[in-house]
């Protein structure tokens, strides 16, 4: 099982895949100043839970990138299903292999997947060429909780992706140092991360009694992840969505 297949099991019953609600995207959404006529692009689109939310209130035309085929087929399915695909474009591919016009979308949203624009910072310097001057950047990322670590996040693998040296504020200031002023924050809460891997646990545990002896069922349903799950995630690992200005006046 490759990665991207993993992540499409371990998802299958996701809609909204990032430790959030409806109601906290839609929070996001509102911040973002969304309005009928606006070019809209959303970096990690999965399967378009939130491009299909804007589509249906606004009349837009929107643009989400996805690398794993089966969420952009996914994508593509339900926006058919929903009779929105007059106004949304699913690209299935590498985020870094779409090349946008500088200053042509009104927002650029890439909620939750700045490793598919090479990390945070980068991600920043992609988005904010994509995105008209004046118009807004939405990004969900993870942040430090806590500095420094404790020694308990050593549990499992830790990568600097996984535990950024970055708070909550440090975050902010650093967008900012990009030449994109904060216009509105939305935090996960505890609650928004056991949702999000309680999904992930059901699906790992009903695909290992689908396919009893599998030796890729150990790793759906891997006990040290779930600890990190529990025990980390949340306590010292924030997520937010950031939604920001592009461009200091």
């Amino acid at each position: 099982m490759n990665i991207f297949e993993f992540y499409a099991t371990i998802e299958r019953y996701h809609t909204i895949q990032n430790p959030t609600s409806e109601v906290k995207l839609d929070l996001a959404a509102r911040y973002c100043g969304l309005r009928d006529g606006m070019r809209i692009l959303d970096v990690g689109c999965g399967k378009g839970w939130l491009l299909r939310r804007i589509a249906k209130r606004f009349d837009i035309q929107a643009t989400g990138l996805e690398i794993n085929r089966k969420f952009a087929a996914e994508a593509r399915r339900l926006a058919a299903e929903e009779n929105l695909t007059e106004r949304i474009q699913i690209v299935e591919g590498p985020a870094l292999e779409f090349h946008p016009e500088p200053e042509s979308f009104d927002v650029v949203m890439c909620i939750g997947a700045s490793f598919a624009l090479g990390g945070f910072e980068p991600a920043l310097d992609w988005m904010g060429r994509a995105a008209k001057r004046g118009g807004t950047i939405a990004l969900g990322e993870v942040f430090a909780m806590e500095l420094p670590y404790p020694p308990e996040v050593s549990l499992g693998s830790r990568a600097d992706t996984d535990y950024p040296d970055r708070s909550l504020w440090t975050t902010v200031e650093t967008m900012r140092a990009h030449g994109m002023p904060l216009r509105g924050l939305v935090e996960a809460s505890t609650d928004d991360w056991h949702r999000y891997h309680s999904l992930h646990w059901q699906a790992g545990l009903d695909w290992a009694l689908e396919n009893p002896g599998h030796p890729d069922a150990g790793r759906l349903n891997d006990a040290t992840a779930m600890r990190r799950n529990l025990e980390l995630d949340g306590r010292y690992l924030g997520w937010a969505i950031f939604v920001a200005r592009n461009g200091l006046d």
